[in-house]
């Protein structure tokens, strides 16, 4: 079965005047520009996410709607791991389709970034088991952007969309607010691994040089959505409640990123995994506006 992507392409006309309400305001726009994130209110229906949950368990069972080609390219973890991760999940699950490219998403997304456009860049479904604290389970701090030098742009921002509602035991994303202002430290960026499961030399160099840092944990109610900056540092800790913590994460494109060559200090190229995936465009690079892996979204009126 190929992908057969839903060619509509949302825009704000398609928000009812109750969605519409729901868009960030002048004062969300500045405290996003502040902080570097923000949380929605409760902007995808209820009866979406149930469905969401079943496609993610089909997912998990083996089931998809559409294919995706070289999919070993990605992450797509195969069993019950204490933090599970697989890729590009709404290109192969029509009810994580369903949210993932909910127009709200979507629309918030152009608002915060001040974009005529919204493109995917890549997604992930996230499963964090319940598990002791001195246990496997932490994402380290990381910035996203930081895995995608090949992006010219820095407004890229991720979307994270929890499943249920997400209690500060369940391990919520956690943001270091202001931090998308530091992105020019290189010092930082000794510290930053996804899979880092030792957190204690950051947390040494935040006391000695962020002393007044301040920490945003996304406890959000079922329907809510958080957003941030490429550049804002964030983790995450154990799940240590009795619950499975099911996230989608998105990441959105705005209209003017495009590839860029960049390299190692030893002169070797960065390759990332989506260039692997993607078609060339016509000088022979990546082209992060193919339609198969990243589609456009929205578009503004």
């Amino acid at each position: 079965m190929s992908i057969e992507l839903n060619k509509k392409i949302n825009s704000f006309a398609d928000l009812n005047e109750r969605e519409r309400a729901l868009l960030p305001s002048e004062q969300d726009i500045l405290f996003y520009k502040e902080s570097g994130w923000y949380a929605s209110d409760i902007v995808i229906p209820e009866d979406l996410i149930a469905s969401a949950i079943e496609g993610a368990d089909a997912f998990y069972r083996g089931e998809r709607d559409y294919k995706v080609a070289n999919i070993n390219e990605v992450a797509n973890s195969q069993s019950e791991m204490v933090l599970r991760n697989n890729e590009f999940v709404t290109l192969q699950k029509k009810e994580l389709r369903a949210v993932g490219f909910h127009p709200m998403i979507s629309a918030i997304a152009a608002t915060l970034c001040n974009t005529s456009e919204i493109r995917l860049f890549a997604d992930s479904l996230l499963c964090k088991y319940p598990t002791k604290a001195q246990e496997r389970g932490i994402v380290g701090w990381h910035t996203d952007k930081a895995y995608w030098p090949t992006c010219t742009s820095d407004k890229i921002i991720t979307v994270w969309i929890p499943l249920q509602d997400c209690t500060i035991d369940m391990g919520p994303v956690t943001y270091i607010d202001g931090s998308h202002k530091w992105k020019n430290e290189t010092a930082l960026k000794s510290f930053y691994s996804f899979n880092n499961q030792n957190l204690l030399d950051f947390e040494d160099y935040l006391k000695q040089n962020k002393a007044n840092h301040k920490r945003s944990a996304m406890t959000l109610k079922k329907g809510q959505v958080s957003f941030h900056n490429c550049h804002v540092i964030h983790c995450s800790l154990p799940n240590t409640s009795q619950k499975r913590r099911l996230a989608l994460a998105l990441h959105l494109q705005d209209a003017s990123n495009v590839y860029q060559k960049v390299y190692k200090d030893n002169g070797e190229q960065i390759v990332i995994g989506y260039d692997k995936l993607c078609a060339n465009d016509a000088d022979g690079n990546p082209n992060y506006k193919d339609e198969q892996f990243f589609p456009l979204l929205f578009r503004a009126d």
